[in-house]
């Protein structure tokens, strides 16, 4: 039997769930995203679990979905496909409990959205924040990192294929709460969740509810909604076309090389 790719463990009123496809980075796969569903619904029928802690193991937290052979699909077909993982990351948005996420190593393009979709980020000063390596879409990610940083510092970060910043400087940006060396991590970030888990859960519950209506009200949820179109669009621009015709014919490496050398 093969191990699980998303592990849960307790540790009185804190609940961790693990990514674990350390050696993928922890891409997101089918199969990652149906035991996440699976152990969100198990974390939250469990009363006695006040405070959720995701993670990953290895080193990345995760570097986003994994990059296979484009299918043909219809515009349609796309925005749909797009809208089940906005949809998915939307469920880490209304989770009752509160989310804190753990960040080591590596957390790209949708590892990001994850992110943006959790209570709080608590990250390693050296950690590593960023963006797809080449512009194979738009709209779908970077509008995420909007609501956190402001518009100017996303467009700068999504405009620039390959842009990355650090855990300290997510942290100076406002997509992350705190950032720690990486080995006082684990503990502070444990310290933060069981601040949080002495608060009854049913406040919890409330106070969660009434800080998400706020950017609700602003246009969160409707904002992330259109994203697939969006992202579905731009998948039929002729400048995708181009980076994935590159792809074919150089591998994804020599694409990210050629992408990198062109003169501007």
């Amino acid at each position: 039997m093969s191990e699980k790719l998303v592990l849960v463990d307790r540790l009185g009123k804190i609940a961790y769930l693990t990514l674990n496809r350390p050696e993928k980075l922890n891409a997101f796969n089918n199969e990652l995203f149906e035991e996440l569903d699976a152990a969100l619904d198990e974390v939250e029928a469990d009363d006695s679990i006040s405070v959720v802690i995701i993670k990953g193991k290895g080193r990345a937290f995760s570097v986003g979905y994994d990059v296979g052979k484009p299918a043909d699909k219809t515009v349609t077909e796309d925005r749909d496909m797009l809208e089940v993982f906005t949809l998915r990351w939307l469920r880490i948005w209304d989770f009752p409990k509160p989310i804190i996420a753990q960040v080591q190593g590596y957390a790209l393009a949708g590892g990001t959205q994850l992110l943006a979709c959790c209570d709080m980020v608590i990250t390693d000063k050296d950690a590593t924040f960023g963006f797809p390596s080449l512009p194979l879409g738009g709209g779908f990610v970077g509008m995420y990192w909007g609501w956190h940083i402001g518009v100017q510092r996303a467009k700068m970060l999504d405009l620039t294929a390959g842009s990355r910043i650090s855990g300290k400087e997510a942290t100076e940006y406002g997509f992350a709460a705190k950032c720690f060396d990486g080995d006082k991590l684990e503990e502070e970030t444990l310290k933060i969740a069981r601040g949080i888990a002495k608060t009854p859960l049913d406040i919890l519950k409330l106070k969660k509810k009434a800080h998400n209506r706020v950017m609700e009200a602003q246009g969160f949820r409707n904002t992330l909604m259109f994203g697939p179109e969006q992202d579905a669009i731009i998948h039929t621009a002729d400048g995708i076309k181009l980076v994935r015709e590159k792809i074919k014919e150089l591998g994804l490496k020599g694409a990210i090389e050629w992408f990198n050398n062109q003169e501007v």
